[in-house]
């Protein structure tokens, strides 16, 4: 309604300001002929003073436009200076856009803030891209510096058989490490892109957790731990590779983190609402509340003394939320330092 009165106030002011401007030449051309003496045509004199109103109108305009709208001229040369700082990588905007903040002009005020916003957003994904990439050059860093360290240990021809089995078994371990944050890396960035398609198909869920479960017996068994399951007879419709890679993800963490003789129930039922729910419980270290917030990012890793000695590069639980937003499940976390850990999957109703 507010725009519709401005519009038509705007078209008003223009009548108003067109029929003044054919006045003035009315007058004008009346007094130059009242003082001249001379005759025409009426065409030619109807003509003569629309054209003057015209032109007299032309001019008007163009003197009060450079008069009211040298802010926005201003605006222009300040906003080109911005968009060329953010074009450099500056995103430090904030200073250089305060005269603009301080402009009458309520559209000018809403460009500005929206500037702000998107030069403080490309800020933020610039110090995720430094921070990823500096993330990846320390996992990637800390098993290569390990694989030259015992390559040279390895040229000490007095070695025994015995240590040159060990630190060749430790390389080739460091190598499958290395090769694992490859994979994962390629399988998170993969995942990340807007145009990935899930291929979906109809499978039994509890008979695919349980697979994954035996799969994984030596890992589970060496460490002697009671592996309780509970799986309801489920079917979903989803990737089937992928959600398999989910409850592998999420059943290894399990065993990395619960100690020798200890327990981790697995379960798959339905809850109140009828929603299928997912989950993993183990009896392990557990993680802060602190921790919690932030186990799901990249290469984040919870009380790094500890990881240290377990391992793994922080990207499990990445892949394991990308995963879960792909198929719009809700993933619930539940744990507390020294009283293990429950994490939840709730999968949607198809």
């Amino acid at each position: 309604m507010v725009k519709k009165l401005k519009a038509i106030g705007s078209s008003c002011m223009v009548g108003v300001f067109f029929i003044l401007s054919n006045l003035a030449s009315y007058t004008t051309f009346t007094w130059l002929k009242g003082v001249y003496n001379f005759s025409w045509p009426t065409i030619w004199e109807q003509a003569t003073i629309a054209a003057g109103g015209l032109t007299l109108m032309v001019l008007i305009g163009f003197i009060l436009s450079r008069f009211f709208f040298r802010h926005e001229r201003a605006y222009f040369k300040i906003f080109g200076a911005v968009l060329e700082e953010i074009g450099r990588g500056n995103f430090q905007i904030s200073e250089q856009l305060r005269p603009l903040q301080r402009m009458d002009d309520g559209n000018i005020r809403d460009t500005v803030l929206q500037v702000e916003k998107m030069a403080e957003q490309l800020g933020e994904m610039e110090t995720m891209r430094q921070d990823f990439i500096a993330n990846v050059s320390h996992e990637i860093q800390s098993p290569l510096t390990s694989i030259s360290g015992f390559t040279k240990l390895l040229q000490d021809n007095s070695l025994t058989a015995e240590k040159r089995t060990h630190y060749l078994e430790i390389i080739q371990a460091e190598t499958s490490r290395l090769s694992k944050i490859s994979e994962n890396l390629l399988k998170l960035t993969a995942l990340e892109k807007n145009d990935y398609q899930l291929n979906p198909t109809e499978f039994r869920l509890d008979y695919q957790i349980r697979d994954m479960i035996l799969t994984a017996e030596p890992q589970w068994q060496t460490k002697n731990l009671d592996v309780i399951v509970d799986l309801a007879p489920t079917k979903f419709y989803g990737d089937e590779s992928l959600l398999y890679q989910v409850w592998q993800n999420l059943f290894h963490n399990a065993i990395k983190f619960t100690p020798e003789n200890g327990t981790i129930h697995v379960t798959l039922s339905q809850n109140k609402e009828g929603q299928n729910e997912v989950t993993f419980q183990d009896s392990g270290i557990g993680i802060s509340e602190e921790d919690q917030l932030r186990i799901f990012e990249r290469f984040y890793k919870a009380d790094l003394s500890r990881q240290a000695k377990i391992g793994g590069s922080g990207l499990g639980l990445s892949i394991v939320k990308r995963i879960a937003d792909l198929h719009e499940m809700t993933i619930k976390v539940s744990s507390r330092e020294g009283q293990g850990s429950k994490i939840m999957l709730q999968l949607p109703n198809k």
